[in-house]
Parts: structure tokens; C-alpha cells; sequence
């Protein structure tokens, strides 16, 4: 039977403190000291007769709060510096993301940022997203737009081709025609052949190539 493993509590702290701000863990260190400081110095109240059961009580804590007021501040200390560390990591790595060269970084892309990608800048357009069918098998999706009140229909099932035909197109715009949209796009992270681009010159529809998604991600950093 494997054994579940078990964390010390300190180290659980740290995990719960980690994820607030630097400056309100730097707080909490700075009141923890303070209370715990001034409750480990404070005077033991004179006790009765009737309440000498309770006797130890007093001193014990006290006791535990002179070790905890050190403990704690340390945690919380421990937790803004490595929250500090965590967001000059995240810097680092915009800051990485920002001087990649745009193709590289679009063929690198996973299926949800290029989703982020397309619709940013669609939103800067004016468009508003309606819906999407997303497909588990290639991770990819059509999706319904709406500009002006106006619906269209974004084609998105081939964006990891090198070079993409008329047929993609000839089934998006039987798709526009059945449900009634005003046009649609095409895109793909390649080219578009000639036939392709003839065939949507003649009808509503929009294609978007690799080098107009790269444009749109040099204009997502600025």
C-alpha cells in the first residue's frame, strides 16, 4: 500500500503566504512580531486560589509565543521573497517572449495561446465573440463571430498547415450560406495556394496567412 506523503505544517505555511503580494506578507511579518512580541512580554496576571487549575496555562503560552515570533515573521519574510522571486521570473520570461523572432514564436505556439492570439485581435476589430466548436482531436475550432450585429464565421481547423487549399474554403462558405452569415476567415499559420486565394477574392471571405498573424503578434506586445 503506497504511503501518502505528509508536509510540516511550516512548509504548508509557505505554500498559503506564497501566494500573496510581497508587501502584504512583509505586513503580516511586521504584525505577527509586534502582537507575538508584546504578548510573550506581557505580565502573568495574579491568579485566585479558585483559578490555580489554570495556572500553567499562562506561562506555557507565553512560552510557545517567545519561539513563534520569530517562526512566523519568518514565514511570511520567506513568502515575499520568494513572491519577489516568482514575478522577476515571469519578467524574464515576457521579457524573453517579447525579442523572440514573431515566426518562430507562432510556430512554437500551443493551440490555446493562438486561441488568445486570434481573439485579441478580433476584439481591437470590433468583433465579439459568439461561440466556438471546439475539436478534442486536433485541438483546433470554428468560430462565430459578430460585428455591427452581423455574424461570421472563422475557420481555424487548418492553422498548423504549411499550405492550405480551396477545399477549407469551399466548406466554410457552404457553411456561411446554410447559417446565414454575412462572410467568414480562413486561418493558417502557412500560405494560401493560388486557387484558393482566387476563390475567396470571389465571395465574403477573409484570409489570414502567417504573416498577417505575425503582424498581429507584434502588435499584441506593444
Amino acid at each position: 500500500m503506497a504511503q501518502s506523503q505528509r508536509t510540516f505544517p511550516y512548509a504548508d505555511l509557505l505554500i498559503v503566504v506564497g501566494r500573496l503580494p510581497f508587501w502584504a506578507n512583509l505586513g503580516c511579518a511586521l504584525l505577527s512580531w509586534v502582537v507575538l512580541r508584546h504578548y510573550a512580554n506581557s505580565p502573568l496576571p495574579l491568579l485566585s486560589g479558585s483559578q490555580s487549575a489554570g495556572i500553567l496555562a499562562g506561562p506555557f503560552f507565553r512560552q510557545l509565543a517567545m519561539v513563534v515570533q520569530y517562526v512566523l515573521p519568518l514565514a511570511f519574510v520567506a513568502a515575499a521573497l520568494l513572491a519577489v522571486f516568482n514575478c522577476l521570473r515571469l519578467l524574464r520570461h515576457r521579457r524573453a517572449v517579447l525579442t523572440q523572432n514573431p515566426a518562430a514564436l507562432l510556430n512554437n505556439m500551443a493551440w490555446p495561446a493562438f486561441f488568445q492570439l486570434l481573439e485579441q485581435a478580433w476584439r481591437r476589430k470590433g468583433y465579439r465573440l459568439l461561440g466556438s466548436s471546439l475539436t478534442a482531436t486536433d485541438a483546433s475550432c470554428d468560430l462565430l463571430l459578430q460585428h455591427s450585429g452581423e455574424r461570421y464565421l472563422a475557420h481555424c481547423q487548418h492553422w498548423r498547415a504549411s499550405k492550405l487549399g480551396v477545399t477549407p474554403l469551399r466548406e466554410l462558405f457552404d457553411r456561411i450560406v446554410t447559417e446565414g452569415a454575412v462572410g467568414g476567415f480562413v486561418v493558417t499559420c502557412g500560405e494560401f495556394s493560388d486557387e484558393a486565394r482566387a476563390f475567396a477574392a470571389e465571395r465574403q471571405l477573409e484570409l489570414i496567412d502567417g504573416a498577417r498573424l505575425q503582424r498581429w503578434l507584434l502588435a499584441s506586445r506593444r
